[in-house]
């Protein structure tokens, strides 16, 4: 089976993960009743309308006993989360339990019962056929839940003495449904995995500043509103730094807008640099920056703040061979617990322009609006 070509950025991975197992747990769900109510129309339509030269009842239950497991631990994750295992792993014991128990059927009628051979044949087309869907992702797995139990089959018949030839023809169905899975299965993956990518890109397309990678202001202020309920919630202050690089038309008419692009890019990357983890940073809008600080008091934001300022003014930038120090100005706001999200930004407006006015390259608190 070929591996996947769509490449899953590393940026998408943790998205793409949690996509890919939302995708897998409701599959692991739905598999495990679609097999319960399968085995147990098999076991009823086996047992009591076929005639038997041997009486194999309860060994063929006990056979079923590890697939009806799988099914019954599938289940009990899905509704208590008991274990909490990857729906994946819940997948891949099923495949392994159903294909498990066509070939043990097919071991034991082809031992005792001869006759039931092509019944048995029917069954292990349908089994190859849902162990195959249930366990693959790749090649390697193609390998664990098919190749390896077929593979122990053989020689497990080969020593019982088993008509071989028999046992081989039984395998051409679903050997053949099998291959035809594996082609199908890699390409439902690689159109869902393509899927994936194209919504992430038009998300991303629609939430990201395109120039310096950071999110845009569509993208910034529901995680403002977002941050405004939480601390209304736990009582505890956020502040947001506007801020705005200074003299930036002078580097667009002496360099041109490509070396402002650049300039531009050099900024965000430097104040991303001088934030936690935690604090968001957006371009707000040609020059300007939005930074939010969660959990931080006024004097914490006006320390974020110098830090930012030094970042920038601390490391000149190369423009066309010559150097040029990028200075920058901020307006810093604290939330006072009832105003808007948009009357707190307005106030780090008036503390960014009471900066300009005091020199640029500087750091001003806003004065609180009651």
């Amino acid at each position: 089976m070929p591996h996947n070509p769509a490449v899953v950025p590393p940026k998408w991975q943790p998205a793409f993960d949690a996509y890919r197992e939302r995708m897998e747990s409701g599959m692991a769900y739905g598999s495990a009743w679609l097999l319960l109510v399968t085995v147990s129309l098999y076991h009823l339509s086996h047992t009591y309308f076929h005639r038997h030269t041997a009486d194999l009842g309860y060994t063929e239950l006990l056979l079923r006993l590890p697939l009806i497991a799988a099914i019954l631990l599938t289940l009990a994750a899905h509704w208590i989360n008991i274990p909490q295992w990857p729906a994946r792993y819940f997948l891949r014991l099923m495949g392994l339990a159903l294909g498990g128990l066509a070939l043990s059927l097919l071991f034991l009628f082809a031992r005792y019962e001869p006759i039931m051979v092509t019944q048995v044949s029917d069954a292990m087309t349908i089994a190859f056929f849902g162990a195959t869907v249930l366990g693959l992702r790749s090649f390697k797995e193609w390998l664990f839940i098919v190749a390896l139990p077929v593979t122990l089959f053989m020689i497990a018949a080969l020593w019982a003495g088993l008509p071989m030839l028999t046992i081989l023809a039984v395998f051409i169905a679903p050997g053949l449904l099998m291959f035809v899975t594996c082609v199908l299965m890699a390409f439902v993956r690689k159109v869902a995995t393509e899927g994936f990518l194209a919504r992430q890109q038009l998300q991303e397309m629609a939430t990201t500043d395109s120039l310096t990678g950071l999110l845009n202001r569509r993208a910034f202020m529901p995680l403002l509103r977002q941050e405004q309920v939480r601390a209304q919630r736990s009582e505890q202050p956020f502040s947001v730094i506007l801020a705005d690089l200074d003299k930036f038309k002078v580097v667009n008419d002496t360099w041109g807008h490509e070396a402002g692009d650049d300039v531009l890019r050099q900024a965000a990357a430097r104040l991303k640099s001088a934030l936690r983890q935690q604090d968001v940073l957006c371009r707000w809008g040609g020059e300007e920056f939005l930074i939010l600080l969660p959990e931080t008091d006024a004097p914490g934001a006006l320390n974020v703040a110098e830090k930012c300022r030094k970042q920038l003014q601390g490391c000149p930038m190369d423009m066309s061979g010559t150097t040029h120090t990028q200075t920058i100005s901020l307006g810093v706001a604290c939330f006072d617990g009832i105003e808007s999200v948009e009357l707190l930004v307005s106030r780090a407006d008036e503390a960014l322009y009471q900066a300009k006015e005091n020199g640029r390259n500087r750091a001003e608190l806003a004065r609180p609006d009651r």
